[in-house]
């Protein structure tokens, strides 16, 4: 499924002529796929490319939710750019089975699917890399409170060291904490305040409740600091 002519046929045609027993069948949107359903029997996988399905200016996350919705229990991989980070994270939330990211081949592709369609899981490395920092950092920060300050309680202690310009590596040692689950608080951080990086977050912090000390302000935002 994928909105893009040129890679939706490629990818088809390219996994199809590598082995002839696959039988491909091609969407365009969501609501192509639907009436593929309602016409026939569910895929044994489901080959997703959720941004290119992503309208300009809206959630490629809330395209992930759809396109899971609407093939419930048929196992799903998605087609992941490196620039979505998030991505493999949303997927592996929603139950999907693998995230294929577009820099391998077609024979790591055909593999991939095989094995999802038999019952297994494909993520590469640097994801399942990615998930378990996200996972030490939600087993190190219990859940902000309902109703109330948008940053968890780590969180919160994070931002007062943003506030102070310090390094995560500090942040760490500081917190007692690993320096990659203080990077994974560094950008929970950036998405609850909706900033760009971290001088934007001390900034937009400090104008909904203003710093602890407005003199750190200034100090080390020259670039954002490992």
């Amino acid at each position: 499924m994928d909105e893009a002519p040129l890679t939706r046929e490629s990818l088809s045609i390219g996994l199809s002529l590598r082995d002839t027993s696959l039988h491909m069948r091609t969407a365009a949107s969501l609501g192509e796929a639907k009436a593929m359903l309602a016409a026939g029997a569910p895929p044994a996988v489901v080959l997703c490319n959720v941004v290119s399905l992503t309208p300009p200016n809206s959630n490629v996350l809330a395209t992930l939710r759809d396109a899971a919705g609407t093939f419930g229990s048929t196992p799903m991989v998605v087609l992941v750019d490196g620039e979505e980070a998030d991505l493999p994270l949303e997927a592996s939330r929603l139950g999907v089975r693998g995230c294929l990211p577009t820099s391998v081949g077609l024979a790591v592709a055909q593999e991939a699917l095989r094995l999802v369609a038999g019952g297994g899981t494909f993520f590469p490395s640097p994801f399942l890399h990615r998930l378990a920092q996200h996972r030490e950092a939600a087993e190190d920060d219990p859940p902000a409170p309902s109703g109330g300050a948008a940053l968890t309680a780590r969180q919160r202690g994070v931002l007062q060291r943003l506030r102070e310009g310090k390094s995560n590596r500090v942040i760490a040692q500081e917190l007692g904490i690993s320096e990659n689950t203080a990077k994974v608080h560094v950008r929970g951080i950036l998405r609850a305040l909706g900033a760009s990086n971290r001088a934007e977050a001390v900034r937009k912090a400090w104008q909904s409740a203003g710093p602890a000390d407005p003199q750190t302000l200034s100090r080390g935002w020259g670039r954002d600091r490992d």
